[in-house]
């Protein structure tokens, strides 16, 4: 039977905000979303699946849409695309993320002539509609839902840029270079940070997404991570607290060195893969000091494991990490991977556990 959702005059905004400060209610905020490649494989039975579930008000489409038309240019198989920093995709599966062929930065001699893109005109595949985000950030305001705003990659665009062996390198050899690289994309993401937030403000949330990490540990040492792009994420994140905006941070792999560092640099809440890193883990080293943005596995249970797993490991994650002042949000991300059983079992189990905590 389903936790029994209670009475609250708050508006949506107003929860997402008190539980990303540790001053809910004990409500879980749920975070779930199916991927264009999950809407190709399973089609309208996921509207279905939506439907038996309107308490966690998740969105759809029209019945009868087209999902196969749904991928862009960089997300569908087998194509190439060439994106506004000059990055080369390619694309295994239609509306997954591809991989890049070829870095701009990859001779480092390029540096000299490099330019990147001019942040108020261009996004990283296309370019900005500043009148529709506006619109969208007071359709928003005007529901009383929360208003977020997406900052831009950084580690990742500067291993981009430059290509992963190589920017690993130039960091441990301490080459010039991959200073001058990161000071381009942080000016990069400072100027459009600044300007959507004066143009959305006041915004409730910005999010932040950069993967630091492998399976079992982080790329970079936590002293690289200090020297390279802490200062980078304090004044992102600086900038957002100055317009009222708090701030969360994505990142898959282990990141558990990293963690003081974001909490440090002023960031609200961090969202990591809740079994890589382990939920006893963020348990004893994070719960409390941040809100928890906890990422469902993805890679073992949703796939391969069974219903009941799939049950107990909500249970689990809602229970050692929740607490009666919020500080938890619960991200679902649904794969084409997952078989259909689970993706039942698992908004079954998000909607009987979501209000765990809230009276304890």
């Amino acid at each position: 039977m389903a936790s029994e959702k209670p009475k609250d005059t708050r508006t949506a905004a107003q929860r997402y905000r008190d539980t990303l400060l540790m001053k809910g209610t004990g409500e879980v905020i749920i975070w779930c979303g199916f991927s264009v490649a999950t809407w190709i494989r399973y089609g309208d039975k996921l509207i279905d699946l939506i439907e038996k579930h309107p308490a966690l008000d998740m969105w759809r489409p029209e019945r009868g849409t087209d999902y196969s038309k749904w991928p862009g240019p960089a997300n569908r198989a087998g194509e190439q695309y060439l994106d506004n920093w000059g990055c080369l995709w390619h694309c295994a599966r239609d509306g997954m993320e591809g991989q890049i062929l070829s870095h701009p930065l990859s001779d480092i001699r390029r540096l000299r002539n490099y330019k990147a893109p001019d942040p108020l005109l261009y996004t990283e595949r296309g370019t900005h509609d500043w009148g529709q985000f506006v619109r969208n950030c007071s359709t928003s305001r005007a529901r009383g839902d929360p208003v977020g705003i997406a900052g831009e990659r950084f580690f990742e665009r500067v291993h981009f840029l430059r290509g992963m062996e190589d920017a690993l390198t130039d960091m441990a050899m301490e080459a010039p270079e991959i200073q001058e690289i990161v000071d381009l994309v942080l000016d990069y993401n400072l100027r459009y940070l600044r300007h959507a937030l004066e143009l959305g403000s006041p915004v409730d949330l910005v999010g932040f997404g950069d993967d630091w990490g492998c399976q079992d540990r982080c790329m970079i040492s936590p002293a690289t991570f200090r020297r390279y792009f802490k200062p980078g994420y304090t004044k992102m994140y600086a900038l957002c607290k100055q317009y009222g905006a708090l701030t969360t941070q994505h990142s898959d792999g282990y990141t558990v060195d990293l963690w003081d560092e974001f909490l440090e640099a002023g960031l609200t809440a961090f969202n990591m893969q809740a079994n890589c890193v382990g939920v006893e883990t963020i348990e004893k080293r994070l719960k409390g000091k941040m809100c928890i943005i906890a990422d469902i596995d993805r890679q073992y249970i949703l796939p391969r494991g069974t219903p009941d797993q799939v049950r107990e490991h909500i249970k689990e994650v809602i229970t050692r990490l929740g607490s009666p002042n919020g500080g938890l949000v619960i991200r679902a991300d649904m794969y084409p991977d997952v078989p259909m059983e689970n993706l039942a079992a698992l908004l079954q189990a998000i909607e009987d556990y979501q209000y765990y905590w809230v009276g304890q």
